[in-house]
């Protein structure tokens, strides 16, 4: 299994909610539209979790899981900085930008 470091936050909070036992896992899978077997791939690291079941995830933490709703809130903003920057909505620089400090 994958350092924890090396883990997306998305995976380490589905792990987190299977483990508090919140929610069970068929219901998990249904709220990220996935089989259970590829929820178990995610778990274990064989399969990436793509953004868009990450956000599922995001929305189903923020709504049905309150103890876990402030990180929900957390990877839905890393999520959508990811679907940006895919999308190309934000741009990079080759250098900082004037005024930045060090």
């Amino acid at each position: 299994m994958p350092s924890d470091s090396s883990r997306s936050r998305a995976v380490r909070l589905l792990e987190r909610v299977l483990a508090s036992g919140l929610s069970e896992r068929e219901a998990i899978a249904g709220e990220l539209v996935v089989s259970p077997a590829r929820l178990d791939r995610y778990l274990s690291g064989s399969l990436p979790m793509p953004l868009d079941r990450q956000l599922l995830l995001a929305l189903f933490l923020i709504e049905k899981v309150p103890t876990l709703a402030r990180q929900g809130y957390r990877l839905r903003g890393q999520v959508m900085a990811a679907i940006a920057f895919e999308n190309r909505a934000t741009t990079t620089h080759a250098s900082p930008p004037d005024g930045a400090h060090f």
